[in-house]
């Protein structure tokens, strides 16, 4: 498994003024696995907060972003050097899909936002399917985790980071039996349920 010196580098940069600019707490980290692959998957409010997870998670994680970010070079760069791969978002983008895969079977840590999207209102929304489809082909777990902050993310307001305990890929499997889109719909949902209680549960 290739380690991003860079990335590294950038980390220890942007933890001291993470930890100034954005009053963060964390818990359940230990739910975490030390190894192996994985879905690592929470509710998505700002383009920050995927930086705040990978400050504050001591492996390795790729986010999945939308393509369009990439186009600005300088922002571009900064993603590619923090390890996270775009999307054309759409559902037809297989080839992303297919590198999502590769990165859990390679025992890293996959990052996956299951509404495709930032929350305008800071709610949790719904669940695309993608999540549970990379999860059955992966044949991964997926860990949960929410992001709360009162009204929208910026300076100096406090954020709770929460990671829950995983849901098992037996578990996603009993709901996702097949490939059906219902199949995918109910295990989309359940994982969505439960980022979706952690949120409730730390207000």
């Amino acid at each position: 498994m290739k380690r991003n010196k860079l990335l590294l580098v950038l980390k220890i940069i942007l933890y001291p003024f993470y930890r100034l600019l954005f009053w963060y707490s964390v818990t359940g980290l230990e739910n975490i696995p030390q190894t192996g692959g994985v879905i690592f998957s929470s509710n998505h409010i700002s383009y920050l907060d995927p930086v705040l997870w990978i400050i504050v998670i001591r492996r390795r994680i790729r986010f999945m972003a939308k393509q369009e970010l990439f186009k600005n070079p300088l922002l571009g760069w900064f993603l590619r050097r923090m390890d996270v791969f775009g999307i054309e978002r759409g559902g037809g983008d297989m080839a992303a899909v297919k590198t999502a895969i590769r990165v859990v079977r390679n025992g890293e840590i996959l990052g996956l936002y299951p509404e495709g999207t930032r929350s305008k209102d800071g709610q949790p929304g719904r669940a695309k399917t993608g999540v549970a489809l990379i999860a059955k082909a992966a044949k991964c777990d997926v860990v949960p985790a929410a992001v709360i902050c009162r009204g929208k993310m910026r300076l100096f307001k406090r954020v709770k980071l929460v990671v829950g305990k995983p849901v098992s890929y037996q578990e996603i499997v009993s709901r996702a039996p097949d490939n059906s889109r219902e199949s995918l719909r109910a295990a989309a949902d359940y994982i969505m349920e439960q980022i979706t209680t952690l949120w409730e549960q730390h207000q």
